[in-house]
């Protein structure tokens, strides 16, 4: 292909994305996943993604809110890839570029999750609450081997206000966050009188934005059959989440994002 004709295509790709994030102001809460545009054509970095619905194609970063609305996306090209730090943190902070030092709360899973990436985000004045790997580095050894029983708890916060909490359910569950500590609470809606972390209620809450995104895509889609991938992600970006967010701006307005506090302990418990 032409390359003037290739760089109108990924410049419309980019007008796209800047349409999104001034069409739309976020409320507090964000969240950061993948998400597969199916393709099947010969391709260096077609992905393949068993837990997706479409487990070969393109895997594209997204940002959007628990709402489904898109903010930002990022193609995931593997030749391209040379971050700084590792893969993960450069897309969080390329991603949440636009809307950090604004108090916000960013929910991600155990993927990019790290301790060095919350402490780098809590210098941008951005919360961060997700699920954790236990192989991940400087994670307090007592929490990560403690054996719990059902219903049990254990949690440990660093110096810079990080907390990880191990929590035992039908297996155990580790999760990091810069906004809750180790409380209890019954989750919304649950008739049971079983207690959950606050920070797991919290996580299970905002984390559904990209499931919601692709599920609002997939009723209008303008995917079609091709033999070359570059069309793929002007369909999927230009037009089907264009109709996802649509939908979202239409259903529900934008949420007010309260000010950072000005001390730590303001937003720590203790």
């Amino acid at each position: 292909m032409h390359p003037v004709i290739v760089c109108i295509k990924f410049n419309t790709f980019d007008i796209t994305l800047g349409k999104y994030a001034s069409g739309r102001s976020p409320g507090e809460d964000l969240v950061i996943d993948e998400s597969m545009m199916p393709f099947r054509g010969r391709l260096k970095f077609k992905q393949y993604i068993p837990r997706k619905y479409h487990k070969y194609g393109i895997k594209v970063f997204k940002l959007c809110d628990s709402s489904g609305y898109t903010y930002n996306m990022k193609v995931y090209s593997v030749k391209e890839e040379q971050p700084v730090r590792d893969l993960a943190t450069s897309v969080v902070m390329r991603l949440t570029d636009s809307y950090l030092d604004t108090g916000r709360t960013l929910s991600t899973d155990n993927f990019y999750t790290s301790v060095p990436l919350a402490e780098m985000l809590l210098t941008r004045k951005t919360h961060l609450v997700c699920t954790l790997r236990k192989n991940r580095k400087s994670l307090p050894k007592k929490v990560v081997t403690a054996n719990l029983k059902v219903g049990e708890t254990m949690a440990e916060q660093n110096r810079c206000g990080v907390v990880v909490q191990k929590w035992r359910d039908k297996r155990e569950v580790l999760t990091l966050s810069t906004k809750h500590f180790d409380a209890m609470v019954k989750a919304p809606g649950d008739k049971r009188e079983k207690t959950k972390p606050e920070m797991v209620v919290y996580y299970n809450a905002t984390k559904q934005g990209i499931d919601v995104s692709d599920q609002l895509a997939s009723y209008h889609t303008c995917l079609r059959k091709t033999i070359s991938w570059y069309p793929v992600p002007q369909s999927s970006n230009g037009a089907d989440t264009s109709n996802g967010s649509g939908e979202c701006s239409y259903l529900i307005q934008s949420a007010t994002v309260r000010s950072w506090p000005e001390k730590s302990e303001d937003y720590i418990i203790s």
